[in-house]
């Protein structure tokens, strides 16, 4: 079986594209797999009527959309290949792919809620469009997937990470040095590159660091979860304890910034370096807003799922990346993170409690890990090889293949797609009453 996936941004950063892409063609090439994957930029996909374009996705055994089936030139491409027999799926692959969900929070809400770019169609109402062009959907979210399940049929595919990056990181012993990552601009014979560089900092030693990193989608996750204040208790009791603080989000400086030096930023790096900065945290935090999203909110108006929170639409990929790491981690009780729960340390939050109550238990929870801590980390590295094991990417692509080999079977029990601009051809049962 041969996947194309059509993604809607510049490949070289669409990084939750290529991870189970080059781990699918490494198992190929290794002679693991019969199955392969490609990756295709979204508007080259929609010159299909091009020779070269067919020549490239008509060869796929399944065409995979990332995220954005929101415009109609999108809508007719994938109506265009089932039509030809193709298994055509969109994957909300990512962590805060709950767009008609969005809080004010989140940057996308402007778009995707506030109609700032001014489409035709509402971006929401858009994208069911496109599910229903659809023979599936894929997510890393149960709950995403039940958001969406009277547009289409859903398939669980969780997020993994790349098990060869992390295999090259070792956790860091509590208490050594830390080390601070970046890049350097070289030149080598007239050849300018960047070269990725970490450097140990001085006057660290003894220190423990609790660590998180993410996109500009997680205020809400802090504030709102209990995890602030806690840490306010934290740095009080504990005054070699530091938070490791990595990414782009400067929307928190206003809070944060009252901790000083309690504090080290870690810029941004490459998906690929990610693991080693995350083998610098002594524990790993995971706090999430587990506030229901509102009554008015959400394309199928589904009662069921107004319980979950915008962050319960998130994927496990802190969780599994701590593990693959060798790192003890804390995070929300949730729909997210409830299949890892034996795996690590999880926290009361939720929304019936107070803001005191879940500071209590974040606290309580912090200052239980932090005093044992040697014991925590050594646990945690002992498991690393399990965890690769299970939890990578490489572990676990078969699952892609089987997951489309499952929509395919029921594509062709539905008698989907058979016909243009036929969305769902759906049997009815007959019942004989005897």
């Amino acid at each position: 079986m041969q996947t194309v996936t059509v993604s809607g941004t510049v490949l070289e950063f669409e990084w939750r594209c290529h991870i189970p892409s080059n781990a699918m063609n490494s198992e190929h090439e290794a002679g693991r797999t019969p199955h392969t994957m490609q990756l295709i930029y979204l508007p080259s996909a929609l010159d299909f009527h091009h020779p070269s374009v067919q020549q490239i996705l008509g060869k796929a055994d399944v065409l995979a959309f990332q995220r954005n089936v929101i415009t109609p030139d999108v809508h007719d491409a994938m109506r265009y290949w089932r039509a030809l027999g193709k298994i055509v799926t969109v994957d909300l692959c990512s962590g805060d792919d709950g767009y008609d969900y969005l809080p004010p929070s989140n940057p996308a809400h402007n778009y995707w809620i506030r109609n700032k770019g001014g489409m035709e169609i509402e971006p929401v109402e858009a994208l069911a469009e496109g599910l229903r062009s659809a023979d599936a959907l894929t997510s890393p979210s149960k709950v995403l997937l039940a958001d969406w399940e009277h547009i289409v049929p859903g398939f669980w595919i969780p997020n993994y990470p790349r098990g060869e990056w992390y295999a090259k990181a070792n956790p860091k012993p509590v208490g050594a040095k830390d080390i601070v990552f970046g890049y350097r601009e070289i030149e080598n014979e007239g050849v300018k590159g960047i070269n990725f560089e970490g450097h140990f900092v001085e006057g660290t030693e003894g220190l423990i660091y609790l660590g998180w990193g993410g996109s500009i989608s997680h205020v809400d996750s802090w504030i709102y979860s209990g995890a602030i204040e806690a840490l306010d208790k934290i740095f009080e009791k504990h005054p070699n304890v530091r938070l490791k603080f990595c990414g782009h989000e400067t929307r928190l400086d206003y809070i944060i910034n009252r901790w000083g030096d309690k504090v080290v930023r870690q810029s941004g790096v490459k998906p690929e370096h990610w693991p080693f900065v995350v083998s610098t945290f002594d524990l790993g935090l995971a706090p999430l807003d587990m506030r229901p999203v509102p009554e008015e909110m959400g394309h199928g108006k589904n009662p069921k799922q107004r319980k979950y929170s915008y962050d319960e639409r998130r994927s496990w990929l802190k969780g599994v990346e701590y593990l693959c790491a060798g790192v003890p981690w804390l995070g929300t009780r949730s729909a997210t993170y409830n299949e890892l729960s034996r795996h690590g340390t999880i926290v009361e939050n939720e929304n019936d409690l107070s803001q005191d109550e879940r500071t209590a238990n974040w606290y309580k929870a912090l200052d239980l890990a932090i005093t044992n801590i040697i014991a925590r980390k050594t646990l945690a590295s002992e498991k690393k090889k399990w965890a690769l094991k299970k939890w990578s990417m490489e572990a676990n692509v078969q699952q892609y293949a089987e997951t489309f080999e499952r929509i395919g079977n029921v594509k062709k029990a539905k008698g989907s797609g058979s016909l243009p601009n036929i969305f769902w051809n759906r049997r009815v049962e007959a019942t004989v009453n005897a």
